[in-house]
């Protein structure tokens, strides 16, 4: 895999190093392209205009996967306000409605690509929006009654940020995305090379991918889904010919390699302290007056808790945190989630759809970064919230001891001792 992230980093997108990890670092869009794409996850990527939000998934997707970048493309869905169920899904087949009063559904390509590009996903107002929520959470595709169930797909999808032609995602659709990352500034050097243009031809075979959109509209089925994979598995070895011409000798893995990948990633132990701070992390973000509302924070006794930061972290977000956590140990060649794997990917786990206060993000907005005020917040907060559950580890270890062997009364001593709310919800049980 660290031949195929370098491969992207040299010939597909020239990004900076920003993503840290211990003492290790990495290009962010690179690494998690490339670990969304193994895993079959969901990311979102915000940028600026013509930052190469859509063009690196597509060329990274295309690499991957190994199906020709010009199919790719073809099956990316582009937003806008009036895109509708009939541009992305399926159209009914007008012939057979005309001779034999049938619905017969025709899907359309993008279902059966094996990595599927949203682009400018906030151009879609929140109606359309809603229509994605199934696809994206578990690859059904319904249309006027008729529904597709495709093998595992991995998701992108780009967003602008806010201007005067964008709308925000609904909570929902963005829950629903494991990660998300920025595209970000450009080290001057890496900017030259922007400049002077990426060769992606060793991607391309336009008349390969004609070829696999007429046949997919064809088959209209498992089958177009079965012919994607064999189609696959020959352009892969024509990619990699092509590379070891230019004297690139990389192994891009088979369908069948990578689910040997998943099955190492999901074997992948997570270390005591990684799952003692996660306990920690998720009382600690729950509002202790009810239901969360950011105006009930001022002059409250946790107001420099988590909960008056972010308004939630909810529990897909915590198994896309487990996922992409073991990933990122196993990219490294490790056998356990550390807590340094745990706190790298958290920020990109959380920021998109954990909502932050107003107050945060006005404390933060002055400050010198390199990403948005958002991610920036939640980085900031986790990192505060690191530090307590390093001074209250020991307490936790007791507390839990004093749980599994009934002693209620230790267990009350030290909730009342250290008024931290995860030590009260253990009261509670």
């Amino acid at each position: 895999m660290k031949q195929l992230y370098e491969l992207v980093c040299t010939r597909l997108y020239y990004g900076d190093e920003t993503f840290e990890i211990g003492e290790n670092r990495y290009d962010p869009v690179a690494l998690f392209g490339l670990l969304t794409l193994i895993l079959d996850g969901k990311e979102l990527i915000f940028g600026d205009y013509g930052s190469g939000k859509t063009t690196s998934s597509e060329r990274i997707a295309s690499l991957v996967k190994a199906v020709p970048l010009e199919f790719v493309q073809a099956a990316t869905v582009h937003g806008h306000p009036e895109q509708t169920e009939e541009k992305i899904k399926a159209t009914l087949d007008l012939g057979s409605l005309e001779r034999e009063g049938k619905e017969v559904v025709k899907w359309k390509i993008t279902p059966f690509c094996p990595a599927i590009i949203i682009d400018e996903i906030n151009r879609l107002p929140a109606g359309k929006q809603s229509m994605l929520l199934n696809e994206v959470d578990r690859n059904i595709w319904s249309y006027r009654g008729s529904t597709l169930i495709t093998g595992s797909r991995a998701f992108f999808a780009t967003i602008n940020y806010q201007d005067i032609g964008t709308t925000k995602l609904i909570p929902p659709l963005l829950d629903r995305f494991d990660v998300a990352v920025e595209t970000g500034r450009i080290h001057p050097v890496r900017k030259r090379l922007v400049r002077r243009g990426i060769d992606d031809s060793f991607l391309r075979d336009a008349k390969l991918a004609e070829e696999m959109i007429v046949h997919v509209q064809e088959l209209n089925g498992k089958e177009a889904e079965k012919y994607v994979q064999e189609v696959s598995d020959q352009f892969r070895e024509k990619i990699m010919a092509r590379l070891e011409k230019d004297g690139i000798n990389v192994h891009i893995p088979s369908l069948e390699e990578i689910e040997k990948m998943r099955d190492e990633i999901e074997k992948i132990d997570v270390s005591d302290d990684a799952e003692l701070f996660l306990d920690y992390l998720s009382q600690e973000a729950y509002c202790q007056l009810g239901r969360k509302d950011f105006a009930k924070c001022d002059g409250c006794h946790y107001a420099n808790y988590v909960c008056s930061d972010i308004y939630c972290i909810s529990n897909r977000a915590e198994r896309s945190l487990f996922v992409y956590s073991k990933a990122l140990a196993w990219f490294e060649g490790e056998g356990e989630v550390t807590m340094a794997h745990v706190i790298a990917a958290l920020p990109y786990v959380l920021w998109h759809r954990c909502g932050v206060s107003d107050a945060k993000l006005a404390e933060v907005r002055d400050v010198e970064k390199d990403t948005s005020d958002e991610f920036y917040a939640v980085r900031d907060t986790l990192l505060k919230a690191k530090r307590r559950w390093e001074e209250h580890r020991n307490y936790q270890i007791s507390a839990y001891k004093a749980l599994r062997e009934g002693d209620v009364e230790r267990l009350e001593q030290i909730a009342e001792k250290i008024g931290h709310p995860f030590f009260t919800s253990l009261t509670r049980g």
